[in-house]
C-alpha cells in the first residue's frame, strides 16, 4: 500500500464489496455469450478474474458516477464466522458453496488487487458490509464524497448526504444478463424502497426478512406491507409495542407472536459502523500504478488483449516483462491453494476459505465423518474436473473375457455409467450398435456390436472383432438389472427403451439429465455437451464430427470403430463425472426429495407410454388430409378476392406488401430486414379489429398447420411394427416441469376447433377396448386458491360451484341464479388470464371491449380478490431476490432475466415467475399421478395401460369389460396425487370419461 494522504472534503473515497464485485464478475464471465469466459492454457477457470481486473483497471483510470477515486478500498469476507452467527448460528446457513470453478480463481482476485498496488481488506468477525459502513461514516465526517460499489441492497442503508450507491454495469446492451449501471443517491433509494428513507431500511429489512442471508423475519411481510406499517408507526420498536392496535387480525397476531425474531432480524441487518478497520482510513489513498507488476500478473493469467491494453496506457513494452512465476503452474503463491491444500504458511487453503465465507453452506450436518453436504459436492466436484480428458485412454472391448472383466469392476465399484449407441434416434426403431462403460473418472470404454462395413461385396456386412450381441447382452444384462449397482445415464429413457426392447430391465439408475433440471432449471440446457461445458470445462467430440453432417451423414453402425470408441466412451465418462458433480448437489442444495420423488420415478413410467403408443386411424387422416386441402384451396380463393389479386400466402413479405404496403391497415411494423412484419397476434389485433382479410390469412395458416403437422405427418410416424403412433416425451425441457412431446408433438392438438377435434377423432382404442381420457378440473385456479389463500374461491370449489360463474357473481355482485353467460364469459377470461399476467390491453382484445373498462375490470378483480395482487407482488419480490421461485412440492424454477435492464423483458419474466408456481405445481401433480398409477391400476388387477400426458389430461386405454371398475381407480389416484405432501385447502377435481376414441373422451 501507498503511503497515507489524510481524506479530507473534495476527495472521492470509493469502497468497493469485493465479495459481491466477484460473484458478479463470475456470473457474468460464466453467461454463454461472454467474452470472458476464459481459462490458462493450463485449464484453470479465469473468467471471472479477468472482468474483475477490467473494471478494477475501469475504476482506478475513469472513475465511476462522474468521478475519480482519490481513495479506494476493495473490502471482502473473511472466511471466519461474523459476530452475526454468534447471535444466530443459522444466518447464511442455507446457502451453497461457492462454484468449484470460482473457488479456485478466489486466490487470485487477491494477487490482482495486489497488482494494482492495493491490498484487499478484510477482518476477522466482521463483515465486508460493516467495514464498509465504518469506512463510510468516517469519510462523510470529514467532508468527503462516498461512492459504495455493490449489488448488496444491504449497503443502502448508507445512502446519505455525500454518500451514493453504485451498482456497476454487468454485461453486454442487447445480450442475457445484461444490468445497466445505477446511481442511486437518497431520492431514488427512497422510492425504490417505496418511500422509506435509508436510515429507516432496517427496520422494513426486519420485517420480511431475507431468504439470501436467511435473516427469519415476520412470516407473510414483504416490501410493501413492511413499508406500510412502518410509514405507519416510525420505527420497528414502535410498530412491536403497538402491535396489539393493528386491525388486521392475521397480520396483528403474526406480529405479536414473532416479535423476537423481528428483533433479532434487525440486529442481523444492522450494520456495524464502529468495526476495527484492518486499514486506515487515510492508508486508503491511491497509490500510482506500477505497470511493470500489473503486467507480471496479466501475463502470467494470459490476459492478452488486456496486457496489450494496459501496455499501451502506460507506455510499457509487454515483451521486457515476465510473467509472475508464482502464479504459473507450479508456481509457489498459489499453486497449494489451486489443489485445496495448505499454503505457503502451512494453513487451509484460502481458496476455500473465503468461498466458504461468500455462499455460505447448505447444512451444517455430518455426513459420515466426510464433512458437510456442500464440502463433499465441492470434493466430488473437484475429482470430477481435476483428471484431463485422454480419449487415447478409453479402450476397445472386443473379447466376451475383457467384457466379463469390465463387469467386474463395475461391480466392484457400486456403480457404472452407462450409454448405448444405435442405428437411429427413435428409441422404438433403433438397433443396438455398441454401448459404452464407466467405472472411474478417465476410465472408459466402448463394446462394438453390430458396425457394418459399407465396402463388403455384398455391402452392409458386419465388420469384424467385434462381440456378437447376444453373446455380449447376456454378460451385460445382470449387471444392467443388478439392484446393488447403480447405473448413471445421461437421458437414460431413451436408453432404458433400447435395452427393454432386447430384454434389459434396466435398475436402479440415476439421470444426470434431470439432476441437473432439478437443481438449475431455467439456468440453461440440460443436454450433455453443454453440461461438460459448464461444469467440466470440457467439449465432448460433436456427433457431425465422426458421423459427418447435412446429406454426407452416416448412421453410427457405419462409422470406424476406433472413431465410435472415443466419441462413445467419452460420452460415458463425461456422464458419470457429471454424476459426481452435481449428485452431491441435490442433497446440498436441499433438492433430493424432488429428484426422488418427481423426477427419477417417473422414467420408466415414461418409457413404458412411450413402448406402447397410441393407434391412429389411417383412414380418418387421410380423409382429413383431404378435408383440410380442399378447405386451404377455398380460403386461398377467398383471401385472393378479398386482397383483389393473387399472392403466396405461405409469404410473409408478401403478406405484408398486401395488408400494409398497398391497404395500409394499422399496426404496421417492419423487421430489421425492412420487410414488414405479420406475427400471428398482429393478425389476431386486426381481426378483432374487424378486418376481415387477416381473419382468412389466419384460418388459412391454422388449417395449413393442422394438416402439415397432424393429418399428413401422422400417417408418416405410424411405426412399421406395430401400426401406432410413438411420441417422445421431453422431461427436461420447460422450466416449471410440464412435459413436452415431439416426434410426433401430440400435446398441440386444438381442442376448442372442430378441426383439431376431428384429429383427435382418429386417436382410436383397438377392437374390445376404449380410450380413457381423465382431465383434471381447472387444477391451476384450484392451486391459485390455495397458494394465495383466496377464501371467496375456496369456498366455491369446495361446494363445487361453477367457478367462473362463482367469481362473476363475487365481482359484479350478482346471483348466481341470475348470472348471464356475457358475465360468466368476462369472468373466466380474467380468471385464466390473471394466472399469465394479462394486461389491461390483452384483456381487452379478448373480450372487444375498451382498454378502460378491461382496466377496471382488473381492479375491481384484484380489490375483490386482494390476496391474488399480494401473492404476485410478493412472488415477483422473492424472484427479484433469490432468481428463483418453488412449487409447492419444492421444485425450483430459475428466472435469471427478473432483474433485467430492459423492461419489456423484464415485465415478460415477470408474468413467467407469476405463472411459475401454479403451472409448476399443477406439473407436480400430474407427474406424482403417473407415478402412483400403474401400481395402483396393478393392485387393483386392472390391465388399463397409460398411453399419453397432455397438460392436465391422462390418456388410457382400457378393455371394455374393466371400465367401469378403471375409472375410478384412475379418478382417485389423481385427485389424491397431492397427498400426503400437500394437503391443498381445495379439493381436486377429475372428470374421467370412456369412449371409441379420444375426442368423445374427452
Amino acid at each position: 500500500m501507498a503511503s497515507s494522504r489524510p481524506v479530507s472534503a473534495g476527495d472521492h473515497v470509493f469502497l468497493v464489496d469485493g465479495s459481491s464485485f466477484i460473484f458478479r464478475s463470475y456470473f457474468q464471465s460464466m453467461n454463454q455469450d461472454s467474452k470472458y469466459n476464459s481459462r490458462t492454457s493450463d485449464g484453470m477457470p479465469t473468467g471471472a478474474v479477468r472482468l474483475f481486473v477490467t473494471k478494477l483497471l475501469q475504476f482506478i483510470r475513469d472513475g465511476a458516477a462522474g468521478f475519480k477515486p482519490t481513495h479506494l478500498a476493495i473490502v471482502l469476507d473473511k472466511s471466519e464466522g461474523s459476530f452475526r452467527k454468534e447471535l444466530y448460528e443459522d444466518y447464511k446457513g442455507h446457502r451453497p458453496d461457492a462454484p468449484e470453478d470460482l473457488k479456485v480463481q478466489m486466490p487470485i482476485m487477491r494477487e490482482a488487487i495486489r497488482a494494482f498496488g492495493l491490498e484487499p481488506i478484510e477482518q476477522a468477525r466482521y463483515e465486508a458490509d460493516d467495514l464498509i459502513a465504518t469506512y463510510a461514516q468516517e469519510a462523510k465526517a470529514r467532508g468527503a464524497q462516498v461512492l459504495i460499489v455493490t449489488s448488496d441492497k444491504d449497503l443502502m442503508q448508507l445512502v446519505g448526504p455525500l454518500v451514493a450507491f453504485y451498482d456497476f454495469e454487468s454485461g453486454s446492451k442487447g445480450k442475457p444478463g445484461y444490468r445497466p449501471e445505477r446511481n442511486l443517491d437518497e431520492a431514488a433509494v427512497t422510492e425504490k424502497w417505496e418511500g422509506i428513507p435509508p436510515e429507516k431500511i432496517g427496520d422494513v429489512l426486519a420485517l420480511m426478512g431475507d431468504t439470501s442471508d436467511n435473516v427469519p423475519g415476520v412470516p407473510g411481510i414483504g416490501l410493501k406491507t413492511a413499508a406500510q406499517l412502518i410509514k405507519e408507526y416510525g420505527d420497528l420498536e414502535t410498530l412491536l409495542a403497538r402491535a396489539n392496535e393493528i386491525k388486521q387480525p392475521k397480520r396483528r397476531e403474526t406480529l405479536i407472536n414473532n416479535a423476537d425474531a423481528a428483533r433479532l432480524s434487525k440486529q442481523l441487518v444492522t450494520l456495524d459502523c464502529n468495526a476495527p478497520l484492518p486499514v486506515a482510513l487515510d492508508s486508503l489513498s491511491l497509490p500510482e500504478l506500477d505497470p511493470k507488476a500489473l503486467l507480471s500478473f496479466l501475463k502470467a493469467m494470459e490476459f492478452n488483449t488486456i496486457t496489450r491494453r494496459v501496455a499501451e496506457l502506460y507506455d510499457t513494452d509487454p515483451a521486457t516483462i515476465e510473467p509472475d512465476p508464482r502464479l504459473m503452474p507450479g508456481g509457489e503463491a498459489i499453486r497449494w491453494e489451486r489443489l485445496g491444500g495448505p499454503d505457503e504458511n502451512g494453513s487451509a487453503a484460502s481458496a476455500s476459505a473465503p468461498a466458504d465465507t461468500l455462499e455460505g453452506s447448505a447444512t451444517r450436518s455430518p455426513t459420515n465423518g466426510l464433512g458437510t453436504p456442500s464440502q463433499l459436492a465441492a470434493k466430488r466436484a473437484t475429482e470430477a474436473s481435476s483428471l484431463a480428458f485422454d480419449r487415447s485412454a478409453y479402450e476397445t472391448v472386443t473379447s466376451i473375457e475383457r467384457l466379463k472383466e469390465w463387469v467386474a469392476l463395475a461391480r466392484a465399484q457400486g456403480h457404472v455409467a452407462v450409454d448405448t449407441e444405435t442405428s437411429a434416434l427413435d428409441a422404438n426403431l433403433a438397433d443396438l450398435v455398441g454401448f459404452s462403460l464407466a467405472v472411474e473418472t478417465g476410465k472408459a470404454a466402448y463394446v462394438p456390436l453390430q458396425h457394418r462395413n459399407d465396402s463388403d461385396l455384398f455391402g452392409g456386412g458386419m465388420v469384424p472383432g467385434q462381440i456378437p450381441l447376444v453373446e455380449a447382452l447376456d454378460v451385460v444384462r445382470p449387471l444392467l438389472e443388478d439392484a446393488s449397482v447403480l447405473k448413471i445415464g445421461q437421458n437414460l429413457k431413451y436408453d432404458w427403451v433400447v435395452l427393454k426392447r432386447y430384454g434389459i430391465d434396466v435398475h436402479p439408475f440415476d439421470d444426470t439429465m434431470l439432476i441437473s433440471y432439478v437443481l438449475d432449471a431455467g439456468k440453461g440446457s440440460h443436454g450433455m455437451d453443454e453440461l461438460s461445458r459448464r461444469h467440466l470445462g470440457h467439449s465432448p467430440i460433436p456427433f457431425g464430427e465422426v458421423a459427418g453432417t447435412g446429406k454426407n451423414q452416416v448412421s453410427f453402425d457405419k462409422i470406424e470403430i476406433e472413431k465410435a470408441t472415443a466419441y462413445a466412451a467419452e460420452d460415458a465418462d463425461v456422464t458419470l463425472r457429471l454424476w459426481q458433480v452435481l449428485k452431491p448437489r441435490l442433497v446440498a442444495e436441499g433438492r433430493a426429495t424432488v429428484y426422488e420423488t418427481l423426477e427419477r420415478p417417473l422414467v420408466d413410467v415414461i418409457a413404458r407410454m412411450e413402448m406402447r403408443g397410441i393407434a391412429v386411424d389411417r383412414q380418418i387422416l387421410s380423409r382429413l388430409s383431404g378435408d383440410f386441402a380442399q378447405g386451404l384451396a377455398r380460403l386461398e380463393d377467398e383471401i385472393h378476392e378479398l386482397a383483389g389479386e393473387k399472392f403466396a400466402l405461405g409469404s410473409p413479405k408478401q403478406i405484408g406488401d398486401i395488408l400494409f404496403g398497398r391497404m395500409g391497415l394499422p399496426g404496421a411494423k417492419k423487421t430489421p430486414s425492412g420487410q414488414w412484419a405479420t406475427p400471428a397476434t398482429l393478425l389476431d389485433e386486426l381481426a378483432q379489429a374487424g378486418h376481415v382479410l387477416p381473419e382468412r390469412i389466419l384460418e388459412w395458416r391454422q388449417l395449413a398447420k393442422l394438416k402439415s403437422t397432424y393429418t399428413d405427418t401422422l400417417q408418416q410416424h405410424m411405426h412399421p411394427e406395430t401400426k401406432r403412433v410413438h411420441t417422445s416425451f421431453s422431461l427436461a425441457a420447460t422450466t416449471t416441469g410440464r412435459l413436452s412431446s415431439s416426434e410426433p408433438n401430440l400435446q398441440n392438438i386444438p381442442i376448442r376447433t372442430e378441426a383439431g377435434r376431428k384429429i383427435r377423432r382418429a386417436f382410436i382404442a383397438p377392437p374390445g377396448s376404449k380410450i380413457i381420457s381423465a382431465d383434471y378440473s381447472q387444477i391451476e385456479l384450484r392451486i391459485l386458491a390455495h397458494i394465495a389463500d383466496i377464501p371467496q374461491l375456496q369456498e366455491a370449489f369446495a361446494k363445487g360451484q361453477d367457478i367462473h360463474a362463482a367469481t362473476a357473481s363475487a365481482m359484479f355482485g350478482v346471483p348466481l341464479d341470475h348470472m348471464t353467460p356475457d358475465l360468466r364469459r368476462q369472468a373466466k377470461t380474467i380468471n385464466f388470464g390473471i394466472i399469465y399476467g394479462i394486461s389491461a390491453f390483452g384483456l381487452a382484445q379478448r373480450l372487444g371491449i375498451p382498454n378502460a373498462d378491461a382496466a377496471a375490470f382488473i381492479k375491481q378483480y384484484f380489490e375483490r380478490f386482494p390476496g391474488i395482487r399480494a401473492y404476485m407482488d410478493n412472488i415477483k419480490t422473492s424472484c427479484r431476490e433469490n432468481g428463483y421461485v418453488t412449487t409447492i412440492f419444492g421444485r425450483v424454477c430459475h428466472y435469471p432475466q427478473i432483474k433485467s435492464g430492459n423492461p419489456s423483458e423484464r415485465a415478460a419474466v415477470e408474468r413467467q415467475a407469476i405463472n411459475a408456481p401454479i403451472q409448476g405445481s399443477a406439473s407436480d401433480i400430474i407427474r406424482r399421478a403417473m407415478i402412483r398409477m400403474e401400481d395402483a391400476l396393478k393392485a387393483e388387477r386392472l390391465s388399463a395401460r397409460m398411453l399419453l400426458q397432455v397438460h392436465d389430461e391422462l390418456v388410457f386405454e382400457a378393455p371394455d369389460e374393466e371400465i367401469e371398475a378403471t375409472l375410478p381407480v384412475i379418478s382417485r389416484v389423481m385427485s389424491e396425487a397431492a397427498l400426503p405432501a400437500v394437503t391443498l385447502k381445495v379439493p381436486l377435481s377429475v372428470e374421467a370419461r370412456a369412449a371409441q376414441n379420444w375426442d368423445e373422451a374427452h
